[in-house]
């Protein structure tokens, strides 16, 4: 029948075991035969038999014992039981001890076939079962892992840790003791990120030439590249691992619609380390890598271009709003001054003087335009210079205190700081204008009688500064945004809270430049409290 399945019988009856396997034999299958039971373990230790004939009276044990002994050293095993006298308490215990079937001699040659044909039938169906029901399991492995790292990419649009999540699924689920990503970068294979590579490691792949090398063989083949630690030697980039013990290194090609874009390698201290299951695995993360690379790049294009255009936007609206406010004073100032100098016509003192207070007024304000712009390019260029000394915070408002209430004439301005607050080391000029713009700020966006306030508090390490208004307030998503230059949130439709769109860029810079922060803690319709932190350095005078 060309059966190989092999067959092991033990009896003590060798003329039986002769039988036994003349018949078995021409059948097909390869037959064994032993009289005892230490026979039998002995040749069962040395290989695999598919079906166990067994005599239940052997001369050196009992043949359940031998049952046992055979399964525990082979489970899959199809065991059959023989008798020569039929015993309940026989048969039972045999069938609760694992055997197959219990035949009673003499036996009946084909009816013993077809018990061992039975027997092989259950056996093939329990490993084939067995078979499926491992690859299923690992298949779910596999759908686990990728699910991981799917989820992981995709809970962010940042390259870096994109790249980081990954890799750690990579080294969670496979034998890699080291893994990284290198991505295409102006012709050049560029280290985006790595896990378990030590500084030497990480230096060697920091920047390789991507038609050579391990780029250059995967490019090739098109398939996941293995190597050895002999053949790791032959690469130049892969000397320090093979040198730190690791046995071998696979490189997966990252591709997006055919175009290159990266390698993800790993990296193993045994050989062979990766299953052919492993490499399908490690193919497939590469895919999902591949694509969550390729949508943070398009993301991080695509917010370019939108901050770009954003940029021109605002520097568009800025002109206007420039254009209009430098040409209303300019317009007052040479309205008022080819009158007083038209000589056909005679003004009494008061107009001569009204006519001068807005040419005066006016030109404060151009001044104001002017150094507006010329400070926000001193910060941008780095070139704000700051002169220090130390100071307390409630002498130091005090110079300003006449021109914040000159400020707010229709509004409850309160200032309170505590004179003792820690002392800071700060340009006290500049922190004045911080506050003034503030103030100027929260009186352009409050109603005429509200309350602004102006207070500090402190501690240890830091003082912070509140202007508080009860204005219309600032929506959360703009929180950030008015401190961006020429950003302006809504003016009113009396035309209150118009100007140039950098106060408060300013203010941010000064502060900065103080190694302060700056925040907005604001409700539509509730106010807004402008903040700001100044160090103390330990409160003392250095």
């Amino acid at each position: 029948m060309g059966n190989r399945e092999s067959i092991l019988v033990v009896d003590d009856d060798l003329d039986f075991l002769k039988v036994i396997r003349h018949i078995l034999e021409a059948r097909g299958y390869r037959v064994a035969t032993a009289s005892s039971a230490s026979e039998a373990i002995s040749l069962a230790r040395k290989r695999f038999y598919h079906v166990a004939v067994l005599d239940i009276s052997l001369p050196d044990t009992d043949g359940t014992e031998l049952l046992s002994a055979l399964l525990d050293i082979h489970p899959d095993i199809t065991a059959i039981m023989l008798t020569g006298y039929s015993s309940l308490q026989n048969a039972m215990q045999s069938l609760n001890r694992g055997a197959f079937a219990y035949l009673e001699k003499p036996l009946d040659p084909e009816h013993l076939l077809s018990v061992i044909n039975r027997g092989l039938e259950k056996q093939r169906l329990v490993v084939e079962n067995r078979r499926l029901i491992g690859d299923m399991e690992q298949h779910n492995r596999e759908i686990s892992v990728l699910l991981a790292v799917s989820q992981a990419v995709s809970q962010s649009l940042d390259l870096g840790q994109i790249i980081d999540s990954a890799l750690a699924r990579v080294i969670d689920a496979t034998p890699a003791g080291a893994a990284w990503v290198q991505l295409v970068e102006d012709g050049r294979l560029v280290l985006t990120g790595h896990r378990g590579l030590t500084g030497e490691m990480a230096a060697a792949l920091n920047v390789t030439a991507v038609n050579e090398g391990v780029l250059g063989q995967i490019s090739r083949q098109g398939i996941p590249l293995t190597l050895s630690r002999a053949a790791m030697y032959s690469q130049p980039t892969l000397v320090p691992l093979a040198e730190d013990g690791y046995q071998s290194c696979v490189g997966i090609l990252l591709t997006i619609a055919g175009e290159h874009i990266g390698v993800l390698g790993v990296a193993a201290r045994t050989y062979p380390s990766f299953s052919k299951t492993e490499l399908n695995l490690l193919a497939a993360i590469g895919r999902e890598l591949s694509i969550a690379v390729q949508n943070a790049r398009l993301y991080e294009e695509a917010s370019s271009a939108r901050a770009l255009r954003e940029l021109d936007a605002m520097r568009t609206e800025f002109l206007a709003t420039v254009s209009h406010e430098l040409r209303s004073p300019l317009a007052v100032i040479k309205g008022s001054a080819s009158s007083l100098l038209q000589p056909d016509v005679r003004f009494d003192e008061k107009t001569w003087r009204e006519f001068l207070e807005s040419i005066d007024k006016d030109a404060d304000t151009l001044s104001r335009l002017v150094e507006e712009l010329l400070m926000m390019s001193r910060l941008e260029a780095g070139a704000l210079e700051i002169k220090r000394e130390w100071c307390q915070p409630a002498a130091m408002v005090e110079p300003v205190r006449d021109r914040l209430k000159k400020l707010a004439p229709k509004h409850k301005l309160g200032i309170d700081i505590p004179r003792d607050l820690p002392r800071i080391n700060v340009d006290g000029g500049r922190i004045g204008e911080v506050l003034t713009n503030l103030v100027e700020n929260a009186v352009k966006y409050s109603g005429e009688g509200s309350p602004i306030t102006v207070t500090a508090s402190g501690n240890g390490s830091e003082v912070t500064f509140s202007v508080a208004d009860r204005g219309r307030g600032i929506p959360e998503e703009l929180h950030q945004k008015v401190f961006n230059r020429f950003f302006q949130v809504d003016s009113d439709k009396d035309g209150r809270g118009r100007g140039t769109g950098l106060g408060l860029a300013i203010c941010r810079g000064i502060i900065d430049a103080h190694g302060g922060r700056m925040w907005v803690e604001s409700k539509p319709g509730s106010g807004a409290i402008f903040k700001f932190s100044l160090p103390t350095g330990g409160g003392e005078e250095r």
